[in-house]
């Protein structure tokens, strides 16, 4: 995982060149672009999304909340190729582009990424990869940012995205 190649993107998500994810410390004092991640929601048909917690060695967020499924854009890959392949490793679904709705792009500065955020409507529960996440709990969006607020570790952006989310779910 640390020896993961990710695009470089500029503003504008356009490949200005690379970086080893084990480099992104210096990348983000460096300001020479941004890197590109795909997040995904599942929600079922009573409005709760499903939100695993990850487990305690990893390095952002151990213990937190997280995305149903989540990563980073390898170089060379998309964001829906990138997404298919993490809902495969991490929750052990397998679904295709048009199984999911894109909801936003959302370009994070103070981290430097560029998120593609999509959605998946299925009551089915995921079994999920005890290597990524400790537990998973379904929570509507706003149990979830009651939680965090009340202080349950999370992904920095992950409070943000559900605003972003929610918004998307009410048009």
């Amino acid at each position: 995982m640390d020896d993961e190649i990710l695009d470089v993107v500029d503003g504008h998500d356009q490949v200005i060149g690379t970086v080893n994810r084990k480099d992104y410390n210096q990348f983000l004092q460096d300001d020479s672009g941004f890197i590109r991640a795909a997040e995904l929601f599942i929600i079922n048909s009573q409005g709760q999304l499903w939100v695993p917690v990850r487990t305690a060695h990893k390095t952002i967020a151990p213990n937190g909340y997280d995305y149903s499924a989540a990563g980073h854009i390898e170089s060379g890959e998309d964001y829906l190729e990138t997404i298919v392949r993490e809902t495969r490793e991490e929750i052990n679904l397998d679904i295709k582009p048009n199984d999911i709705e894109f909801v936003a792009k959302l370009k994070s500065l103070s981290i430097k990424y560029i998120r593609c955020i999509y959605l998946l409507r299925t009551d089915k529960t995921p079994e999920y990869n005890p290597d990524d996440f400790a537990s998973a709990e379904w929570l509507t969006p706003a149990e979830l940012i009651s939680k965090i607020d009340g202080g349950h570790p999370a992904k920095r952006n992950l409070r943000d995205t559900i605003i972003a989310l929610e918004a998307y779910l009410a048009s």
